[in-house]
């Protein structure tokens, strides 16, 4: 708010005249959003995509928007060591292998306060389809006791991991799989999902010829 003041007086009995005052002194000027964001502290985010993941995930409207709130979006060089690039406050990536691994702990070491969004001992189970379920019976089993007794609504499907396919065989009536009682047609996919094309690849297997083109590991 500004006011008009008349009549005011120094400390010298002159006249100063009307004066405009307002919430800041008048030697200080209004901050604007530039100044903010120059005075703000600014992090940096590395991150590392495939190229599916940078068209749909890093947007001009994201850049943008993490611009303006102190968040400066930087693109990896995959084709570069990583400990000659940044410095970065946090990396974001989805990339796999033992190289990409021994990069970022390598990183981790120059840069330990450095957050890395997720470090691969941290993801390894999602990395199982089975392991990646194991928390969804935990859930249920926690579930079920919170309810006194009542059924959970989420739960997992039946499957076991194949690593003879040759040797597996089908029927109708014989019970398959630690008891689960498959039958055909049933959904094989790789046991490893680490994010490749390969990795969603699904098979649809009606009968135990099919099981010929199976490659092991497999979940079915």
């Amino acid at each position: 708010m500004i006011g008009l003041i008349t009549g005011t007086m120094s400390s010298d009995n002159i006249p100063l005249g009307p004066l405009m005052i307002g919430l800041s002194s008048p030697t200080t000027k209004p901050k604007t959003l530039e100044t903010i964001e120059m005075t703000m502290k600014r992090f940096s985010i590395g991150y590392a995509l495939l190229l599916k993941k940078q068209k749909s995930f890093i947007q001009d409207s994201l850049v943008n928007l993490a611009k303006s709130r102190g968040i400066d979006l930087v693109k990896i060089d995959t084709e570069k060591p990583l400990v000659d690039q940044g410095p970065f406050d946090c990396v974001l990536h989805k990339l796999y292998g033992e190289e990409w691994r021994k990069q970022l702990q390598d990183y981790l070491i120059l840069s330990p306060n450095a957050i890395v969004v997720d470090f691969p001992e941290a993801i390894e189970r999602l990395h199982n389809r089975i392991s990646m379920l194991d928390v969804v019976s935990k859930i249920e089993k926690l579930d079920n006791d919170l309810r006194d007794g009542e059924t959970a609504s989420l739960g997992i499907p039946k499957q076991v991991v194949v690593y003879v396919p040759e040797k597996l065989s089908i029927n109708e009536t014989a019970s398959f799989g630690e008891g689960l009682n498959l039958k055909f047609p049933v959904i094989a996919k790789s046991l490893v999902a680490d994010g490749s094309a390969k990795s969603h690849k699904m098979l649809l297997v009606f009968s135990n010829e099919g099981f010929e083109k199976l490659k092991s590991p497999t979940v079915v």
